[in-house]
């Protein structure tokens, strides 16, 4: 080696890496079959420089300064091998798969991968920097080494995203052509708080410039930044908005979610009777759980002194007159008492904050769910476990493309609020549609699709909390104590997780699948009457004051000014 080495210059490239040629480790380089890349250059150039005009000559005022293209994948990628017995020719071909093994070339060019359709095209963003570089390099890729042309193997061309990604076209085939639709418009979750004015702006003034009722109602920002508006809009503004706007990342009807409760009328305990009052005990010496749900009546005769707290939605016009909030808060301010044999005094074990996100009497708005958590916990921080009874008949499968990203894109909110304010969320499993009867008789339902679980109650972060058999009765499906209910959703849950973990009694059902006279567990009505009702909404409300206790337990061993960790709780529950 020279005493005295020539100098040698090292350029560093718009991905922060050494120049091309300069570059010598890194790892193996894919053994790509031979392909014509001049070819291929010229469709990838053609194509993205044809996505950028298209882009730049719509409606959207981020046109020039954000790109939002849908790539559509190389069927295959063809690669030279040395196995005989897995490539006979020498050569192998490896399907593209933008969800799996192939979603980091985009990291690789610099481009922000956002979504992954049915067919297989990923949606992503570049900024007009990144992607003039793409431009450039793309139009030159048969000269370039082979590293620089792995990045692009699988990529077969680009497009202007297209409305497929915004808005389910099988939702408009059947949509109502007259009148104004009450709708959400989500952003893309990238754009910067001025990005979202200068869209928004223009939304406007496509929608008020014919003079119609057209308008925005209600506006806020997810846990994980994104903007959203809900408003009443026709259907050609809704066409307009899809097919004009990259920057709006999807359209849909607002999300409500169903209370998970199987019979919605009951069998009092003793009929015409005034309640029997409970032992009253000090609520702020009680442990504590947030009921999210449609509401408590102020004014409960049972219930009221047990109250903690009350946080209402801003957009729950009034009281909603129903029964729901009522029985799952005495199941975790009583637990599971047992009236069969009539209804006796029994203490209050545990206080709760009631948590109103009602949409209607039956149903829970989504966007609202997270909003009332955060203000639990800035209001009431020893107040660590959260009850929600609430899910959709549907599994999560079922819905449309849309919606399921919609619903996912929740549910990844409510697993990073539970990760990143170190709290207990027990969400209810669900409940089948009364009276539907599985296709294989219980317990060989396993695999029936309308026992799969719904959107909520396949978190990671959150306990999810089915319904076991705790009593029998001579008319019950069920058989043996501790069997699960017929009714509980039984899962699995997102990556065939095996969920729900954990149960509760939430009562049985009849050889119908209905509900029946005995069959259910005791909770008190909003007029504070203990009645007789099954499903995991009333099973979840067991496992989250259960929860209550062992946080409350731990804390008194805990030094000043320390908490236990949700972690430590799981664990004991685990136990």
């Amino acid at each position: 080696m020279p005493r005295n080495p020539p100098p040698r210059t090292f350029f560093l490239n718009e991905q922060h890496e050494l120049a091309r040629g300069e570059k010598e480790s890194g790892g193996s380089l894919p053994k790509l079959a031979p392909i014509d890349w001049k070819a291929k250059s010229e469709k990838l150039h053609s194509s993205l420089s044809s996505a950028r005009q298209a882009i730049q000559s719509s409606g959207d005022p981020l046109g020039h300064s954000r790109y939002f293209l849908a790539t559509s994948p190389a069927p295959v990628i063809a690669k030279r091998s040395s196995d005989h017995r897995r490539a006979p020719t020498g050569i192998v071909e490896e399907k593209t798969d933008y969800a799996g093994d192939h979603s980091q070339i985009f990291k690789r060019l610099g481009l922000d991968l956002l979504a992954v359709d049915a067919s297989g095209r990923a949606l992503v963003h570049a900024p007009a920097s990144r992607l003039e570089q793409l431009l450039t390099t793309s139009s030159v890729l048969s000269e370039e080494g082979p590293r620089e042309q792995a990045r692009w193997i699988s990529i077969d061309s680009f497009a202007p995203a297209p409305a497929s990604f915004r808005i389910d076209q099988k939702w408009l085939t059947g949509a109502p052509t007259a009148g104004l639709l009450d709708f959400v418009v989500e952003l893309q979750p990238l754009l910067t708080r001025v990005d979202v004015e200068e869209v928004v702006r223009a939304i406007m003034a496509t929608l008020l410039g014919d003079g119609s009722k057209e308008r925005f109602t209600r506006a806020g920002t997810d846990f994980s930044g994104r903007h959203w508006y809900r408003g009443l809009l026709s259907l050609a503004s809704l066409r307009r908005i899809a097919e004009q706007f990259f920057s709006v990342q999807s359209l849909h009807p607002p999300l409500r979610t169903e209370i998970a409760l199987v019979s919605h009328v009951g069998i009092p305990a003793a009929a015409g009777r005034g309640p029997v009052l409970a032992q009253v005990n000090d609520p702020s010496l009680l442990p504590a759980v947030a009921v999210v749900d449609v509401g408590v009546p102020v004014g409960h005769v049972q219930l009221a002194r047990y109250r903690r707290g009350t946080y209402v939605g801003p957009d729950v016009v009034s009281e909603v007159a129903a029964d729901h909030g009522s029985r799952v808060a005495s199941r975790v301010v009583f637990g599971d008492p047992d009236f069969s044999a009539g209804v006796e005094a029994v203490p209050g074990t545990c206080s709760f904050v009631d948590v109103n996100v009602a949409s209607d009497a039956t149903h829970v708005d989504d966007k609202a769910l997270i909003p009332a958590l955060q203000a639990i916990v800035g209001t009431y921080p020893d107040v660590r476990v959260f009850n929600l009874s609430f899910g959709e008949y549907p599994a999560l499968k079922s819905h449309t493309a849309i919606e399921r990203r919609e619903k996912l894109l929740s549910l990844q909110d409510l697993d990073n609020f539970v990760f990143r304010s170190d709290v207990l969320v027990v969400v209810a499993a669900g409940n089948s549609i009364p009276g539907l009867v599985p296709t294989l008789a219980y317990p060989d339902h396993l695999d029936d699709a309308a026992w799969a679980l719904g959107s909520w109650a396949c978190g990671f972060n959150t306990l999810k909390c089915g319904s076991y058999v705790g009593r029998l009765s001579a008319t019950g499906l069920v058989k043996t104590v501790g069997w699960p209910s017929p009714f509980t959703r039984i899962g699995p849950g997102l990556c065939d997780a095996p969920v729900p973990e954990y149960s509760a009694n939430g009562g049985n059902c009849s050889e119908a699948y209905q509900y029946a006279p005995g069959l259910g567990v005791w909770a008190l009505s909003a007029s504070g009457q203990w009645e007789d009702h099954l499903g995991t909404s009333l099973a979840a409300p067991l496992l989250a004051r259960e929860a209550a206790f062992t946080f409350a337990e731990l804390q008194s061993y805990c030094e000043q000014g320390a908490r236990p960790f949700a972690a430590t709780v799981k664990a004991f529950l685990a136990l």
